[in-house]
């Protein structure tokens, strides 16, 4: 009898301008962790960046499957996605194993303030999301600056 892993858990979803896998051990070292956009002005298009959903429990082994992320705004209109798969050849990936899955986004634009949410779906179930923030905010003036 096939035991299924608990339900997909979904322990982090990272923002950062960065993220780079060291050779050998696999490690992760995000650059430049952020929560949310302190923008200049609106519109704007984002510079690159990348997304990193940390799934717990992957219960895909075996096989690739479609992986999408998916930026809305609060009242749930989508203004991004990106798409991809990933597989492990591995059928029986152990219980509570955490697969991370980061993702570079390239051309994001933002033409208002307030909350967004970031979904992620893994072949075709939402398995997690979080909310971000995009505020406009003057850039600090130069001490001494005229006023």
């Amino acid at each position: 009898m096939e035991m299924e892993n608990e339900p997909v858990i979904l322990p982090a979803i990272l923002l950062s301008d960065n993220v780079i896998r060291e050779a050998g051990t696999g490690k992760l070292s995000y650059i430049g962790c952020f929560s949310q956009w302190n923008l200049p002005q609106l519109p704007i298009t984002i510079a690159p960046f990348y997304i990193t959903a940390q799934v717990a429990n992957f219960r895909h082994g075996g096989r690739e499957v479609p992986v999408e992320l998916r930026i809305e705004k609060a009242d749930g209109q989508r203004i991004f996605g990106v798409e991809g798969k990933v597989g492990f050849a591995e059928k029986d990936l152990p219980p509570g194993l955490i697969v991370d899955l980061p993702t570079p986004i390239v051309g994001l634009q933002f033409t208002e303030v307030g909350r967004y949410t970031i979904r992620v779906v893994i072949d075709g179930e939402e398995v997690g999301q979080r909310d971000t923030f995009v505020r406009v905010v003057a850039p600090p003036q130069a001490p001494g600056a005229a006023q």
